[in-house]
């Protein structure tokens, strides 16, 4: 077993007491199959509502026992009351975390020594799968017409996406990172996938695919402080439950096998979100960001494309996507992409109409598959290994 520790002490004078808190990350060659970074909470206690806890503690519940998983959460502090609940009465309480284990607080020396701890040992294991989770909320960047988003900390800071690329620089390229970010306004952190978070820099030299809960400019689902876990409808509840086989109440969860091959990878749990997460998100996975960022083919050439052909072009957990949202929009026929297109042009953008958040699904999934089919017909040999290798992390599944 190797271990790499980074103490943080910090001194606060009580009275005439001294009371010194220590925080240790701790590296660990573990016999697991994946190592798992949790971080949660919101930035500050009217912010840090139970449904985030809520995720926490489901995440924690479908990692197999044999893989190290590191917690940080809110102030580190199990003993805290800072979770946001609301009664039955409506009133509004506070309560303790009930966590099973917390490593840390999610602050940036937290979330960077941790980061830098799992790489130093990925340095050893770099085929060794790496699971990053991020639950609470997220703050738009409109100066950076929405590249930089953040990721809001406990202390009231922010984790920027050039935040998370500069940390992601001591990770070996071999390394396979999956990133998932349930905050609003995370389908900014896709763009992990080019050097220094910039969107229009090269490729980074890092072997990541991520999910996230909504596109960049979008707010997503999931901070409620109502305690009934069985009304909650986000990305998270429904993502991980296809992923694992089991929703955040222990029920089985069956039917997003849709090549039939026994398996459940992490594309088909996201087509299964596209379908059944009954909220405001609109999902982004890295695939998305890579396509739009290399293929540049006008919208409205895109969207005039004959369904029949995008049908044909999609993988079977993008046609069952497709299919679905199609259905409920009813557009099935030849012209749905240009109906739809002019639909989602002609609505309010930050719209929370559950027909216009199916309408953004729709588009953009149909965009994604014909961007798809473009650039594999094209002739940029790079470009398509690139794109595949991405696609072949996106189509595994980290926990099982």
């Amino acid at each position: 077993m190797r271990h790499h520790r980074l103490i943080f002490n910090l001194t606060l004078s009580v009275g005439a007491a001294l009371c010194v808190i220590a925080w240790a990350p701790v590296v660990t060659s573990g016999k697991g199959p994946f190592r798992t970074l949790i971080v949660g909470g919101g930035p500050d206690l009217e912010h840090n509502q139970v449904a985030i806890e809520s995720n926490v503690r489901y995440l924690q519940r479908i990692m197999p026992n044999d893989s190290p998983t590191r917690v940080l959460f809110t102030d580190g502090n199990p003993d805290s009351k800072n979770i946001q609940c609301e009664g039955d009465d409506k009133k509004i309480f506070y309560k303790k975390p009930e966590i099973g284990k917390i490593d840390g607080p999610s602050d940036m020396l937290a979330i960077n020594s941790e980061l830098a701890a799992i790489a130093v040992d990925a340095q050893q294991k770099p085929k060794s799968p790496i699971l990053l989770y991020f639950t609470g909320h997220g703050r738009p960047n409109a100066r950076s017409r929405y590249n930089n988003n953040s990721y809001d900390l406990w202390d009231r800071k922010e984790y920027t996406v050039k935040d998370f690329a500069n940390t992601l620089k001591v990770f070996p390229k071999e390394a396979p990172i999956t990133l998932v970010m349930v905050e609003c306004f995370s389908g900014a952190f896709g763009n992990l996938l080019f050097q220094d978070g910039d969107p229009k820099g090269d490729l980074a030299d890092v072997n990541l695919c991520g999910f996230f809960a909504s596109v960049a400019q979008r707010p997503a689902a999931g901070c409620t402080p109502e305690l009934k876990e069985a009304n909650y409808r986000d990305f998270t509840s429904y993502f991980f439950a296809a992923l694992s086989g089991t929703d955040r109440l222990g029920n089985k969860v069956f039917g997003a096998d849709y090549n039939h091959d026994g398996k459940v990878t992490m594309n088909e749990a996201f087509a299964y979100s596209l379908i059944h997460d009954d909220s405001i998100d609109t999902p982004v996975c890295t695939s998305d960001v890579f396509l739009r960022r290399f293929i540049t083919t006008p919208d409205n050439e895109i969207m005039s494309t004959p369904l029949s052909k995008v049908r044909q072009w999609a993988s079977p957990s993008q046609l069952a996507a497709l299919d679905a949202l199609g259905a409920y929009l009813k557009l099935q026929d030849e012209d749905a992409l240009t109906l739809a297109y002019d639909e989602f042009m002609h609505m309010n953008q930050d719209s929370d109409d559950p027909r216009n958040v199916h309408t953004i699904r729709f588009v953009r999934l149909g965009k994604s598959i014909v961007l798809g089919h473009m650039l594999m017909a094209g002739d940029d040999k790079m470009l398509k290994d690139r794109y595949q290798a991405l696609l072949k992390l996106e189509s595994t599944n980290p926990i099982r």
